[in-house]
């Protein structure tokens, strides 16, 4: 009987559902924030209600049985209880040390609490609402019967980081928050099998993500609200300070591939002394900027240290990063330069939202064992959400705007082209959405980076977020080393790398702070019209590299239907909306 492999990403934040068919192609896979238009989805199950059944029916095939795949192991609800277990005990231990619960540990401790909890909550409840909504469809009675499997939380961020890549062979790590049991995990990668390194001890006591998210929160920043962007981009501003460097630094160590974070009674110290340096809401976020490069370094010292130490083991020259750690663009473009690999890959989805394609790529290899060895690794295109929905876009030409026109593909990427060279702000939306947290050019707005003001333009007029916020470069592959210092290619927007000094003066809308940009290569084969834009604007203006940042506004998640492309086009101040071939023009 032929199946098809559902997979949810049932963690607390960053839910999603991936679609695989019989034979292990990638029909569909998107976060749940994307349809709820609810950043980040927290709290929220990945099969949710109407929305999953919907989208099975249409990429699953009609006469396959289903197979579901979660994001996390039978064991993730006794580890998450033992977890709140262990914070009952610290909540004794400071009180005896303290004769009360000290104020400084409450934020801590009840971030923990939740974390916990949530997670206990998503798990029992991830599941039951795919069931009921199939069980409801009388046209296909197969569906009734679900198979279930779950697979180790960090397992499946290796597993959509290793079958993403283009290498057949690959040492791998994985880091983030919490993980099951651990929060650093490497694996090796070979010929399709991913093993765990076991003769290395992973410990449950540090955690590199947990560290991030407590330097967010030092800043003033939501970290389960999105917010860890604002730390990178911040710290470009900062000035190097000793003092703030020797706080942080004494928090975490590295022993072997294992991160651990100092022992309770050398913490209490420092979370003291850091919860007083805290910024308060009144306050500039440029007050916290020397917070944020301290965090920033220490975090990346921390990275380089763990990979370097992995490099050691001689598995490979290519290198896979995956989980939430691996967002951190900063210090993803310094891997190269800062340890032995050659060649690194980091997917467009590398935090919890991926792990619903991991699940359900673990899943099909189980079944397919012989299609794992047999894998012939290849470019994973990152368009794999949801299309606008093409009677929306027919209602929309009926009853729409007046100023619409609808045009060949060349004629609009032409014409898109000469309004960004006039200026021009444009929302523009194509194809399938991106899988993960960036735009790559389809749900994208986009923008001359040779304007000076127009970082100041876009975030305070379409946006609506901080001046410090800095936007990205997609430039053309071919012209990445004429602009770039040690160019990479970088087709997911997942790494920063520094500008070269005579191109500065020519692209100052997508130069950070300190001379970088977070770049993302376009290639014709990967993104065709995409690239062909590009291409109208460089022979327009000879400069081959425009602005790109998501299309949504400070809060909100990137947009997912017509309506919400409209919506945002129309309160706020973008010029020209392009939809598919139809120009909107206010």
């Amino acid at each position: 009987m032929k199946k098809n492999y559902v997979g949810l990403s049932n963690t607390l934040h960053d839910s999603a559902l991936a679609i695989v068919d019989s034979q292990g192609v990638v029909r569909y896979a998107e976060a749940t924030e994307r349809y709820l238009q609810n950043k980040r989805s927290i709290n929220c199950v990945p099969d949710f209600f109407a929305h999953s059944a919907k989208e099975i029916a249409r990429y699953c095939d009609p006469d396959a049985e289903l197979v579901v795949a979660q994001s996390w192991s039978e064991r993730a609800a006794g580890l998450m209880e033992q977890g709140l277990k262990e914070i009952r005990d610290d909540e004794r231990r400071l009180v005896e040390l303290f004769g009360e619960f000290p104020d400084f540990m409450r934020g801590h401790i009840s971030s923990r609490e939740f974390l916990y909890s949530s997670q206990t909550n998503v798990l029992s409840q991830t599941g039951n609402t795919l069931k009921y909504e199939l069980n409801q469809r009388d046209d296909a009675p197969y569906l009734r019967s679900l198979e279930r499997r779950g697979y180790d939380h960090h397992l499946t961020h290796a597993a959509v980081s290793c079958y993403s890549s283009p290498f057949s062979e690959a040492a791998v790590a994985v880091m983030d928050a919490l993980g099951e049991g651990s929060s650093t995990c490497c694996y090796t990668y070979r010929d399709g099998r991913i093993s765990e390194i076991k003769d290395v001890p992973n410990a449950s006591s540090g955690s590199l993500g947990f560290f991030y998210t407590f330097v967010c929160a030092t800043c003033g920043f939501g970290h389960l609200t999105g917010e860890e962007w604002k730390v990178m981009g911040l710290a470009a501003y900062g000035n190097p300070r000793d003092d703030l460097y020797n706080l942080f630094r004494p928090l975490l160590e590295v022993d072997g591939l294992t991160v651990r974070f100092a022992p309770d009674a050398a913490l209490v110290g420092p979370f003291k002394k850091i919860h007083d340096l805290r910024r308060k809401p009144d306050q500039s976020p440029f007050v916290a900027a020397d917070i944020a490069l301290a965090g920033q370094r220490v975090f990346s010292e921390v990275y380089f240290e763990l990979l370097n130490n992995l490099a050691k083991l001689g598995i490979s020259e290519n290198l896979v990063v995956g989980g939430g750690c691996a967002l951190n663009s900063s210090a993803n473009g310094r891997i190269l330069r800062e340890t032995p690999f050659t060649k690194v890959h980091i997917f467009s989805a590398p935090g919890d939202d991926g792990n619903a394609l991991g699940a359900a790529w673990l899943a099909y290899y189980e079944d397919h064992p012989e299609a794992r060895a047999q894998r012939t690794p290849a470019f994973q295109s990152p368009y794999l959400g949801s299309e606008m929905s093409t009677d929306t876009l027919t209602k929309m030409r009926s009853f729409g705007p007046v100023r619409q026109t609808e045009l060949e593909t060349a004629e609009v990427c032409r014409r898109t082209a000469a309004a960004l060279a006039e200026g021009k702000l444009v929302g523009w939306v194509q194809g399938r959405a991106e899988y993960g947290p960036r735009a790559l050019g389809n749900r994208s707005i986009l923008a001359d980076a040779r304007d000076p003001g127009m970082k100041d333009k876009i975030n305070s007029r379409v946006k609506f977020r901080e001046s410090y916020r800095p936007f990205a470069p997609s430039i053309l592959h071919e012209h990445g080393p004429e602009y770039m210092v040690d160019y990479q290619e970088s087709p997911y927007m997942e790494r920063t790398l520094r500008f070269r000094d005579e191109v500065l003066d020519r692209i100052p809308a997508v130069v950070h702070e300190d001379g970088t940009g977070r770049l993302q290569s376009v290639k014709k084969e990967w993104n065709e019209k995409y690239h062909l834009l590009i291409e109208e604007f460089y022979r327009l203006t000879g400069v081959p590299l425009i602005l790109n940042t998501s299309f949504n506004v400070m809060g909100k998640p990137i947009i997912h239907t017509v309506e919400d492309a409209l919506s945002v086009f129309y309160t706020s101040g973008l010029d020209l909306l392009v939809i598919g071939d139809v120009i909107i023009e206010k």
